[in-house]
């Protein structure tokens, strides 16, 4: 169950044993718009952008200040890569080095400071698809 929060929905999540609260970015729209325009990211909250099929993922950092980890995992939840972003205007493209369905974005460092490695699994309270 998705909870109202102001405009934003956010959803508890678990990454392995690791508890987090997550935007969901499930839409187009909302996947566009990630986290452009925020100045801060409070501890073990992000973002989640759901896809609708299992692809390369693109992102990047357009209009985002925030310095960012984002996480890739596949259709089965489990976790393929991390990578660093840094706020640079949008030049780089960040993709996924297999295909993905999901991409989490937390604070920079967050998932080496929780221990989370390739093959770490991504628990979802309820099934959330995408548009």
């Amino acid at each position: 169950m998705l909870v109202a929060c102001g405009e934003r929905n956010r959803l508890p999540i678990r990454v392995g044993a690791v508890a987090a609260e997550v935007e969901v970015a499930r839409t187009p729209e909302q996947r566009m718009q990630g986290l452009m325009g925020r100045r801060e990211l409070p501890p073990d909250q992000g973002m989640l952008l759901v896809f609708p099929q299992q692809k390369v993922l693109q992102l990047w950092m357009l209009n985002t200040e925030i310095a960012l980890d984002v996480g890739f995992f596949d259709a089965d939840g489990v976790l393929i890569q991390q990578i660093g972003m840094l706020p640079d205007g949008g030049r780089r493209i960040h993709s996924s080095s297999a295909p993905a369905r999901y991409a989490l974005e937390m604070n920079l460092g967050w998932f080496k400071r929780q221990g989370l490695e390739p093959g770490a699994r991504l628990h979802l309270p309820a099934l959330i698809t995408a548009e």
